[in-house]
């Protein structure tokens, strides 16, 4: 029998819970449902130039979902006419052990409009949308023109940051008429081994980056972060 005790801290309206495992060592677990508002998440764009930005057609924030759906999620929008847009969510999670070092995982779901094996200008705008998945030690944000942290570049792996996909959905048309739910999990392979700061904290972001440059617009339905000790 898996033994494994577990302590749930509600914190305004997510859940942070600590599981005992059988080495009697503590995993942390965080989900976040986007249809109770930020819940501390940060929408962020890099890999653009900042006084041309007005054609980039940037915008996100907790918005209702499209016709089909019900309730609201993180809306990340953008035309991508850098041919390597960078849109991102990150969020500062605490509560874990001070200088650890851990193995993190992610689960997230959100709602595409782009199908598989359609055509797009530079790239499909489906299969050319990079799912990212990194860590930083200080907030991810646009230095210049690229992010401050080590993200990697559309289908390549940073040295903070693993690809997990791309944002094709089978059965969606070409023309970005209709949303599907995408699930979206991290493998062992692309799991992130981190070290927490002095206080027990690491940024985290997850986003996309584009070869597609036409405008892509994704709605963030939920996160799920899992933090295992690692040796």
């Amino acid at each position: 029998m898996d033994k494994r005790a577990y302590w749930c801290l509600p914190l305004l309206l997510l859940t942070g819970c600590k599981v005992e495992l059988n080495n009697g060592e503590q995993k942390s677990e965080f989900q976040y449902q986007f249809a109770q508002g930020a819940l501390g998440w940060q929408a962020g764009f890099a890999d653009y130039p900042q006084e041309n930005s007005g054609i980039y057609e940037l915008d996100s924030g907790i918005k209702t979902l499209p016709t089909g759906f019900t309730g609201s999620g993180f809306m990340l929008s953008g035309h991508n006419r850098s041919d390597d847009l960078f849109m991102y969510l990150k969020r500062r999670i605490t509560g874990l052990s001070p200088s650890s070092r851990y193995q993190a995982s992610l689960t997230v779901s959100f709602l595409s409009h782009s199908g598989v094996g359609c055509v797009g200008i530079g790239g499909a705008p489906g299969e050319a949308v990079y799912l990212h998945f990194g860590y930083a030690d200080i907030e991810p944000k646009q230095n210049g023109y690229t992010l401050n942290v080590a993200k990697g570049n559309q289908s390549q792996d940073g040295a903070q940051s693993k690809v997990l996909g791309d944002i094709a959905v089978p059965g969606l048309p070409c023309d970005a008429s209709k949303y599907q739910s995408k699930l979206v999990s991290s493998s062992v392979s692309k799991n992130l081994t981190l070290t927490t700061d002095a206080s027990g904290a690491v940024w985290i972001f997850v986003g996309t980056d584009s070869g597609f440059e036409g405008k892509t617009t994704l709605y963030y339905q939920n996160i799920e972060l899992n933090f295992t000790p690692a040796s």
